[in-house]
């Protein structure tokens, strides 16, 4: 029976009488298959048997309504990885003619081109399921996720799939419900800070402990507590691997995607939080503070930080043409100063990224020019009346707006960022979305007075950003 995809037909109750054990065992055949070569031959291949499989797990990796657990989803994303071509991580590749038919399957399928919209969906369904979700194992239902979008992005038109999703969201950005790829974009950031945090915390924590080692200061200690010290070592060594290898990933991630649509990046949502992760983590890898992670066999955890500098640099350079995301860089007095670039500068002579440095240099150009502009602005704006301020980021609001629940006046960008990841009104979980909340027009009009008497006290009459 011929399939059509979107399948938009509602699934049949008959379907319910189905265990899930069914699909859990064709997923455990597949992924097992690829982990022993040979227990599928490439006679299977030539025979076409992964064709209908691929055809299976499309339908129900992408159907909800089909695959109501979204954990037995996330496993159907590993059947993916597990009929890829030979990859890096292979530790038994397959011979040369498996991979050619596995690489003509991605190229061939008559419904190819639902991948990256299923892949997207789950990804962003692991987070949204209401249910507690162990971070290490989200993050290991995402390893293979990152492989087969890293496969797919080398297609074009894959590549092209990416495109569209990127300027759907572009087009419905305060939609009532957040575009998929708007989500996707969203998550991917919370996970690199946390990852990218996470390694880094680890990093300093094994570098104490091996100077400590290295000093004598264990000798003095029992033997148990050496034991101790070596085994609690040894764990966080373990954790930093992990943190490395996926932040790695999520961050390569990122940099594809600034590059192909800066656009969703620099809308007013995200821009902020694109800004101030580069911004923090540039700092502490090019900073004073960067000998505080250099430990001993850097390999042995994963960890690349010349690699991470290269990848961060490249994602200011995309998106630096964009005065938005200039001022949101000026903006972060947490991590920016004027000699951020400088240092990075510095760093990318020694780790062979001399090719970006002229293009980082009109980047911070252009933010020094906006950090003027706000150094001014905040002498200006300082004394702003407490209920000009936005509640949840302390900042002056440019654009308030009522939820209609709490009736709490919040700016929309900051309720529009909180939205993608948690719908729900954040001063007292109400269901929120995007088309309930009201313009607070009275308060917005005397924001912009004030700001206008301000400036025309101190002779400025640039709008602010």
């Amino acid at each position: 029976v011929p399939v059509h995809m979107p399948i938009t037909t509602p699934a049949p109750d008959t379907l319910r009488c189905i265990p899930e054990f069914v699909l859990e065992n064709i997923v455990v055949l597949i992924t097992m298959a690829r982990r022993t070569v040979g227990a599928i031959t490439e006679e299977a291949d030539i025979a076409g048997l992964l064709q209908p499989a691929l055809t299976l797990v499309i339908t129900f990796m992408g159907d909800s309504g089909r695959t109501y657990n979204p954990h037995l989803r996330a496993r159907l994303a590993e059947c993916l990885e597990a009929m890829l071509p030979n990859h890096p991580d292979d530790q038994q590749p397959l011979s040369s003619l498996a991979s050619f038919y596995r690489e003509q399957l991605f190229k061939e399928h008559p419904h190819r081109l639902q991948l990256v919209s299923c892949l997207l969906d789950v990804f962003v369904g692991i987070e949204m399921t209401g249910q507690s979700v162990q971070f290490e194992q989200k993050f290991n239902y995402r390893r293979p996720m990152y492989l087969v979008m890293d496969f797919l992005w080398a297609m074009q038109e894959h590549r092209d799939a990416f495109t569209r999703l990127a300027k759907e969201a572009e087009s419905n950005m305060e939609a009532v419900h957040p575009p998929i790829f708007l989500r996707f974009v969203n998550l991917l950031m919370n996970d690199a800070i946390f990852l990218l945090d996470e390694a880094l915390g680890n990093m300093a924590q094994i570098r104490t402990m091996q100077t400590a080692q290295e000093s004598g200061a264990w000798s003095s200690l029992s033997a148990q507590e050496r034991e101790q010290n070596l085994s609690n070592l040894s764990h966080i060594g373990m954790l930093a691997r992990f943190d490395n290898i996926l932040g790695r990933d999520t961050i390569r991630t990122l940099v594809r995607l600034t590059a192909h649509a800066p656009y969703v990046f620099c809308h007013p949502t995200l821009v902020e939080r694109i800004a101030s992760m580069l911004n923090y983590f540039l700092l502490h890898l090019v900073g004073p503070n960067k000998k505080n992670f250099k430990v001993k066999d850097m390999k042995e955890f994963e960890f690349d930080p010349a690699s991470t500098v290269l990848d961060i640099c490249r994602m200011y350079v995309e998106l630096g043409n964009n005065p938005r995301f200039c001022a949101a860089v000026s903006d972060d007095g947490r991590s920016y100063s004027p000699q951020l670039f400088t240092l990075a500068e510095t760093v990318l002579v020694r780790i062979g990224g001399g090719g970006l440095i002229g293009s980082l240099q009109e980047v911070a150009a252009r933010v020094a020019t906006y950090a003027e502009q706000r150094q001014r602005d905040e002498e200006i704006l300082a004394n702003a009346p407490d209920e000009f301020l936005d509640p949840i980021m302390s900042t002056l609001m440019l654009d308030p707006v009522i939820l209609p629940s709490s009736r709490t006046t919040v700016d929309r960008t900051t309720i529009a960022r909180h939205l993608l990841s948690d719908q729900s009104d954040p001063f007292n979980r109400s269901p929120l979305s995007m088309d309930q909340v009201k313009s607070n027009t009275e308060l917005k009009e005397r924001i912009h007075a004030w700001i206008a008497e301000q400036r025309r006290n101190t002779g400025q009459a640039r709008p602010t950003e």
